[in-house]
């Protein structure tokens, strides 16, 4: 009897401790919200800062658009943060090299547009 009770209270106190590992990990993970709002500001503050025709400007609204939507089915980090490099590489490769510095000038928007 006595060993019955000595196995069932090492269950519980290793299931309790893996419990606790799990939760400290999801209060670590970084979130970021991507919603049409944040998308039509950073689109604003894009043609503010970089000289660009309507068409491209078009063009980098769906981008942000089509990220917004693939951020949303995926629940991993590594993932979300392979999708922000994968869009960013497209995104910086729809300017030209004149607009690519005017976008460096914007460091706040250049880390918002291509980083996680």
């Amino acid at each position: 009897m006595k060993k019955i009770i000595v196995i069932a209270s090492l269950f519980l106190a290793f299931s309790f401790n893996a419990n606790a590992q799990v939760a400290t990990k999801v209060k670590n993970v970084k979130s970021v919200e991507i919603t049409p709002e944040s998308i039509s500001n950073d689109i604003a503050n894009l043609t503010k800062t970089v000289t660009m025709e309507e068409s491209l400007k078009k063009d980098m609204n769906t981008l942000l658009y089509m990220r917004m939507e693939a951020i949303k089915e995926v629940k991993s980090e590594d993932e979300k943060r392979a999708i922000f490099e994968m869009y960013g590489k497209k995104i910086l490769g729809g300017f030209t090299p004149d607009q690519m510095n005017q976008l460096n000038l914007n460091k706040e928007l250049f880390l918002k547009l291509t980083k996680y």
